[in-house]
Parts: C-alpha cells; structure tokens; sequence
C-alpha cells in the first residue's frame, strides 16, 4: 500500500495549529547536512568498535562536546583516560544491545542501531510535530526533555510520554468519553497515526493508511513499526475466520455427499482431509485427538504414554481391547495438524526441540550446547592424522629433558600399571593406552580449538564462551563480573587487615614507620598491635602499655607479655592470610568452589594449595604430555 497515499487535507502540514520551530520554518538538508552526518555516524560506528560495552549515548555526547577534524582522536583519548567519567556507569547489556532480526540469520551484529545514530533535522522537526500534536495536555518543556533522553527517536520517546499523559486527569476525562464510541472504532484506531477513510464503501473501511508527516524516514519508520504490524494483524484475523468458514463448508459438503469417518479415539465424526490413519492397524484419528495428545504430552503428564521415542513421532491413539497399537501417526500428517490448530507454530517448535533433546541424551554423545537456547552440537574434534604433528616442546629445553628423565625413572611403574590393567580384578581401571589418547585429544583441543561458540539457530544466533558460558564479546574475558566481585573482595580483605580505625572520628590509617603508639588527629592514642586506647580519657597507661624490660636485640621478653613498642609485624603474612580467608568465603557464598580462571589469590597460597586435589592419573599424564609435546 504506498505510504502518501492520505488526502492533502489530512496531511499534519496543513493543520490549523502547526508545532512551532525555533526558527519559524521547516528545516532544510543543504548547506552540508547531509555528509555531515554522515561522518559523524562513521565516527560513532569506529567509536563502538573499539569501545563496544559502552552504550553510543556516550559516544554522541563526545562527538558533540568536540568539534573539528581531530573530534574522533580526542573522544577516543578521552575514553582511554577518563572512561568512568565520560561512561558514568552507561555500559551495554543484554537487552541494550541491538538485534535487528534482518542480521540475526546472516549472524552479524550493528553495534549501533539506526535509532541511536545522528538525526537529520528534518526528522527532529517532523518527530517533535507529530508529538506536539498527539500530546497537547503534556507541556513542550517535558516533551522535549523525553526526545533529548531518546535522541529524537519516535518509536522511543511515545512509550514514555503514554506514561506521563497517563497520570494527568485531562487524559481520564477523555477516556470516559471515548468508552461511549462505537467498538469498532475505539478497538482498531489504537494509533493516531492509523486513518480510516470515511468516504470510501464498507469493504474499504478494512483497509487503514498511514497519516503523511512530511520526513520519508520517519514514514518508513511508522510504516514499519505501526502499519505494518496492525496490517498484518488485521490479515491474520481474517485468514482465521476463512479458515473456520471453510472447514464449515467442508464438513457440510462431507455429510451431504456420505465421505464421513469416525474417529476412533473421541468417536467423533470427521472428514478426509481432517483425519489421519496410524501406520500399523489403520485406525482412524482426527485432527483434534492429534492437537489434544500433543498438549498433553507437552503442557501434561503424558510424554511418554503419546509420544514414540525410538521414532519420534505421536503414537497411536486408538484404544484397544486386547492389546495395545504399535503404529505411530506420519510425521507430516501430525505437523499439519499441529499446524493448523491455535499455537500450533509454538507447539511444533516445541515438540521438535524436545525430541531432538531426547535423541541426543540416547545418543550418548559429547555434545556443545548454546546457553540461552536449545541449541547443540556435537562436541567432535576431528583432525586428519596426516595434519596432526607433534614436536618436543623446544621453548623450554630444560623443563622437557627433566620431563623425559622423569619418564625413564618411572617407567617400571608405568609397565607394572600394564600388567595390572589386564587383571580381571583391575578392568575397571582406565587403560595406559586412553589416559594417553585423552592426553592428546585435549592438547589438541587446547591449542587449536577456539573457546568462541556461534550459536546456529536462527531465533538465537548469539556467541557465547565454552569455558565460563556467557556472552561472547570482543575480548572476552571469562568469568569478568566474577574475577572483578573476587578481586575487589581480596583487596578490601587485604586493605582491612593493615589498616586502623580510630573509634572516636572514625579516620583510617595504616602505620608505615616509627612506633606502635599512634596518635589520631582528633586526640586519640592507641596501640596499633592490639588496638587497646592509650590516652588518659580512655584510662591508658600511654608507654607503660608496652613492654619495659631489657631484651636482647630482636628477642622476646620472658617476663611479661606486653606488646613491643618497635617491632613490626610479618605485614605480608597478615595480608596473605586475610585474602586467602576471604577468597575462601567468597567461593562458598558464591558457589565457585574449585572454579579456576578467576584469579584471586590462589597463586600466592603456596605449592599444597595449588596442588590440592589434583593427583590423579589422568591430571598427571595432561601435565606431562602439555609439559613436553606441542601441536
């Protein structure tokens, strides 16, 4: 349907009470508009590549704060060096970043989205116009204050101002008189934009067009986000009604020319085209029964009573007196009957998810699964035998010889390991042989396989990380937000252990040199070894606290067991044992326990903590074969 197809009399240039612009006309595109949009969007795209977490509103600030030939080079330094005071904690997440279903199937991403480009004058004008008059009770200051907030976009910005107009008491007043129109036209003109000719017939009343704005894009824009979704709406209310009509008609023409079966399940009568036969006995079932069993099995109980698994498809649903039917419905008559039932398109999909599960579970392979959707695929690391090349890892001579000797002093073990793998009473043992070749399947994989998952379905299409499972952006670190809550953990755990708080103003301090007497700016003196108050105030003794008897240098008093007044205490065995026990913590409350790749403080806990629990067969053979052999 073209788009300006409304009467010049209803176009919104022609209205008696047009929005004013701040100089008095429409604007135009010349004097260079154009190309100078154009390279202020190229800038914002370069910007969000190389700064893809942070959402574009940041980036159309920078490029409008700097002007001149080097506006790029400057917001990219000042991103570099300022970042969290440009940013201002406006990063992208999952539902802020852009998805156009147009590159969901091709499996590219915009980083910017076309409403978040630059804006054209003339599309501002047209915008700001065609809210003025939607929204007359709401004043000019707000609605400007909602377009600036979504950069001028139309489809943005209405959401939000339905929200404000919601609350004033002029918009309750109108919506109690529009309760007394007649239905038809208060449940279809949900958009003001949406005319329906008055002056055509009754047929063309079914057929709505588009108000003109006077901007082609903010038409395409309406076109496509309101007309075109009400259109097509509107075809599939009346394609539902055909369809019942002609079912009608089909099954009144059936009884009248005697081409009626009974189904033998409900024991309902159907016609040809409405029916199906089960693939051993023949029986009858209609399309009813059909939608009916798939309900069940998918929203019910019934899963496995309907459904064959070892052919995945709906089982007979014929009773039986003496036994039960093992014939199946055919797959394409049950998906025309799935088809053609209310939700029928979401109940496929579901049934067909479900049985591509099952089958892969039976299957008993290793599969790679997409973590926000079904989605899988074999996990089959193939690679032609006269491709695979190993070499002694040369990088570290010294490591790899000790490796080799290491291998000659325990090889008796290794033999006797053999000969006790062939023992009746060992089979369960893991074979020399498999612990070897899984050796080398994962040294493979470690090198050559990638850790990025494309997902290759057509409604998910996201990548994602094989090794932590979450979303996949250039660079990828795994497990970010859980090594950033790690490492602020530890380093507060460690910061706390060092310093001291005076209980009076509440400053904190951390000693650096000189005596443990300390002294607060408010007064306060304490013992920076025990924390115990040492001023008057506080009842203290001030230096008696510490210890007055004559020690050799660098012993321990044997008369009493007051601090020291000098000696200092082991600062980096304080600081390592407060993040190990809060790492520890951390990994219980968060349910990270022995979950590497997040760094902390694990590689400071000494070789037993970096050892502990991986003495295994299996560990021992991956740390040798990746210690002397490379791919």
């Amino acid at each position: 349907m073209p788009l300006r197809s409304t009467p010049p009399s209803l176009r919104l240039e022609h209205m008696s009470t047009p929005p004013a612009r701040n100089n008095g006309h429409k604007p135009s595109e010349e004097d260079g508009e154009e190309g100078h949009l154009a390279e202020l969007n190229e800038s914002l795209s370069i910007l969000a590549t190389i700064f893809p977490h942070v959402l574009p509103e940041v980036f159309r600030e920078l490029l409008s704060t700097f002007d001149g030939e080097s506006r790029l080079q400057i917001a990219v330094e000042q991103l570099l060096k300022h970042q969290d005071a440009w940013v201002k904690g406006r990063w992208r997440t999952a539902t802020t970043e852009p998805r156009p279903e147009a590159n969901k199937a091709q499996g590219n991403e915009l980083l910017v989205a076309a409403e978040d480009e630059f804006r054209r004058a003339s599309y501002k004008w047209a915008t700001r116009s065609m809210l003025y008059e939607e929204f007359k009770v709401l004043s000019r200051s707000k609605i400007e204050g909602v377009l600036a907030e979504e950069n001028f976009c139309y489809t943005r910005a209405r959401p939000t101002l339905q929200k404000l107009v919601s609350k004033s008491w002029r918009n309750s007043f109108n919506n109690f008189l529009l309760r007394w129109r007649k239905p038809i036209e208060s449940s279809m003109k949900d958009h003001w934009m949406i005319f329906w000719p008055k002056d055509q017939d009754e047929k063309a009343k079914t057929v709505p067009i588009l108000k003109e704005t006077g901007d082609a894009e903010l038409d395409m824009e309406l076109h496509r986000n309101v007309l075109a979704p009400f259109l097509e709406t509107i075809k599939r209310e009346r394609e539902a009604k055909d369809w019942e009509v002609a079912l009608a008609m089909n099954n009144t023409e059936a009884r009248n020319a005697g081409a009626i079966y009974e189904c033998e399940c409900c024991f309902s009568d159907t016609n040809f085209e409405q029916m199906a036969t089960c693939t051993t006995g023949g029986h009858v079932i209609c399309f009813r029964c059909i939608w009916n069993a798939v309900s069940e099995a998918l929203f019910g109980q019934s899963w496995g009573r309907n459904i064959d698994h070892s052919r995945s498809q709906i089982k007979c649903l014929a009773p039986m007196s003496t036994d039960i039917c093992d014939g199946c419905i055919p797959q394409s008559i049950s998906r025309r009957a799935i088809l053609e039932s209310k939700g029928g398109k979401e109940a496929l999909k579901k049934l067909e998810s479900r049985l591509a599960d099952e089958a892969l579970l039976k299957a008993q392979l290793p599969l790679l699964t997409c973590p926000f959707c079904t989605y899988a695929e074999v996990d089959e690391l193939y690679f032609p035998p006269s491709t695979i090349r190993y070499r002694l890892n040369t990088d570290h001579p010294r490591t790899t010889l000790f490796l080799l000797l290491l291998l000659l002093n325990f090889l008796p073990l290794l033999l006797l390991y053999m000969l006790l793998t062939r023992l009746s009473s060992f089979a369960s043992l893991p074979k020399l042989n498999s612990i070897l070749s899984t050796s080398l399947t994962r040294l493979l994989r470690h090198h050559h396989l990638p850790h990025r998952f494309q997902c290759r379905s057509p409604t998910c299409s996201l990548p994602s990380c094989l090794t932590c499972h979450k979303a996949w952006r250039d660079p990828h670190t795994c497990h970010e937000s859980a090594t950033l809550s790690l490492r602020t953990t530890i380093e507060a755990a460690r910061t706390a252990a060092l310093k001291r708080t005076c209980p009076r103003c509440g400053l904190g301090f951390i000693k650096e040199s000189g005596c443990n007497k300390l002294t607060c700016v408010c007064g306060y003196a304490m013992c920076y070894i025990c924390r115990q108050g040492l001023g008057k105030n506080e009842g203290g003794e001030g230096y008696r606290h510490f210890c007055q008897h004559f020690r050799p240098a660098g012993g321990t008093c044997r008369e009493c067991d007051r601090c020291d007044l000098y000696r200092n205490e082991d600062d980096e065995a304080v600081v390592r044992r407060a993040g190990s026990v809060a790492e520890k913590e951390w990994r219980e409350r968060e349910g990270m326990v022995g979950v590497k790749g997040l760094g902390g403080g694990r590689e400071e806990l000494g070789k037993k903590g970096r050892w502990e629990g991986e003495w295994t067969v299996q560990g021992i053979v991956d740390w040798w074969v990746g210690g002397v052999l490379v791919c």
